[in-house]
């Protein structure tokens, strides 16, 4: 998994699979994502906010 393909869907505001949103969050978490990235991401998500599926993720 690229973050950056990540945050590029999330941005054009396709919806992300659950299973991915707990990957990044997962290796967030462990330090392998840099900050920059997961500030990036989470901008993305403020402007096109999360669906439920996403929420719910595993």
């Amino acid at each position: 998994m690229l973050l950056y393909d990540v945050i590029k869907r999330k941005r054009d505001g396709l919806e992300l699979p659950g299973t991915e949103v707990a990957e990044v969050i997962h290796s967030y978490v462990r330090g392998e994502i840099p900050d920059y990235q997961m500030a990036a991401l989470l901008m993305a998500i403020y402007f096109r906010g999360f669906s439920t599926a996403e929420l719910a993720a595993p």
